[in-house]
């Protein structure tokens, strides 16, 4: 694998003919468009004619009133992964400080701004824990978390992330944090803690590109200033403000993980071999000394899951998975039965 792909990779794998595959290499929910959202496309679709609002101002105000924050520390992105490249070429930390294995943008986007990086190596007999007092880290620094973190699904304290903030600079990714009824992060922003959240995977739009990030107003007004001005393009903004209206469709998602994330972490439990870190929300991690070879004989049949091997921290024996549909998931056990 290339140092830096990531899952999704449907185009590799199947050329144009998406629908005959299983992705379960991508995180995305799979209750898939809302009907909201896909009313919103399709009523706005003669808009792309126009360039979008520099300034988000609907998205915003939509944001806003959803997570409870204050527009003027609201940075509006192109997905989550920008807010790496932007917030990191701006401030320029002396050192970038990663817990790994985590998601592969933290390193692109320090090596990008020609950052020093420190790796702090958590480990598999500790099911991938944080331990922030041994992280080392001083007030130049900037430590990047994943809450829950990618691959291994951890969910970091928000106790622990005060704690760190006290002696470095703390950038929370909680990407996935929608997926569940848990506190965010995003109340305790402050000049030493910034939250960035992706609104992609939980309303199932990686193709539009969409997140957010909540800063220090003053570290907002420095960002916007510095990121390009139609970051977000003109469907983006639109989506977004629907999907963030959909109160019944988060709580339809959280409904179904609940149910389905027991049955899938059952299920692979079963299987012969095969080593599960616990999951928290729509993906799981999972080892298994054939890791290869499953991989392989599931893309025999159409599907796709998504090898560790290039997440520092891990190895080809590691495996994650998504969490999709009941239907979906059957048919990803059944071809794994048949393996075993």
């Amino acid at each position: 694998m290339e140092l830096y792909e990531h899952g999704g990779q449907v185009y590799n794998a199947a050329g144009n003919l998406l629908d005959d595959w299983l992705d379960f290499s991508a995180n995305i929910n799979p209750l898939g468009l809302s009907e909201k959202i896909l009313h919103t496309l399709t009523e706005n679709l003669r808009g792309v004619v126009n360039y979008p609002d520099p300034n988000a101002t609907e998205l915003k105000r939509a944001i806003s009133r959803r997570y409870d924050v204050t527009e003027k520390n609201l940075v509006v992105l192109n997905g989550a992964a920008e807010f790496f490249y932007l917030y990191l070429n701006v401030m320029r930390p002396a050192r970038v400080v990663i817990p790994v294995p985590s998601f592969s943008e933290y390193e692109r986007a320090a090596r990008a701004a020609n950052c020093d990086i420190k790796y702090f190596f958590t480990n598999a007999a500790e099911n991938f824990s944080l331990d922030v007092e041994k992280l080392q880290v001083n007030s130049s620094d900037c430590v990047i978390i994943g809450r829950p973190n990618n691959p291994t699904g951890n969910l970091i304290s928000t106790k622990k992330i005060l704690q760190l903030a006290k002696v470095a600079n703390v950038i929370v990714d909680e990407s996935f944090i929608d997926f569940l009824d848990v506190e965010s992060v995003r109340e305790f922003v402050s000049e030493k803690i910034s939250v960035v959240q992706s609104l992609t995977k939980i309303f199932a739009i990686p193709g539009l590109r969409l997140g957010f990030a909540v800063v220090e107003e003053n570290l907002a007004r420095q960002l916007n200033l510095c990121k390009d001005v139609w970051n977000v393009n003109f469907l983006a903004q639109k989506a977004g403000v629907a999907a963030l209206s959909d109160e019944d469709f988060l709580r339809r998602t959280r409904a179904w993980l609940e149910v389905e994330k027991k049955f899938f972490v059952e299920r692979l439990n079963n299987l012969r071999g095969v080593k599960v870190f616990s999951p928290t929300v729509n993906f799981v991690l999972f080892k298994h000394e054939q890791a290869e070879k499953i991989l392989a004989e599931l893309r025999c049949e159409k599907i796709l899951l998504r090898s560790c091997a290039n997440f520092l921290g891990l190895d080809k024996n590691y495996l994650r998975s998504a969490i999709r549909s009941r239907e979906e998931n059957l048919k990803l056990f059944n071809a794994l039965e048949k393996i075993f």
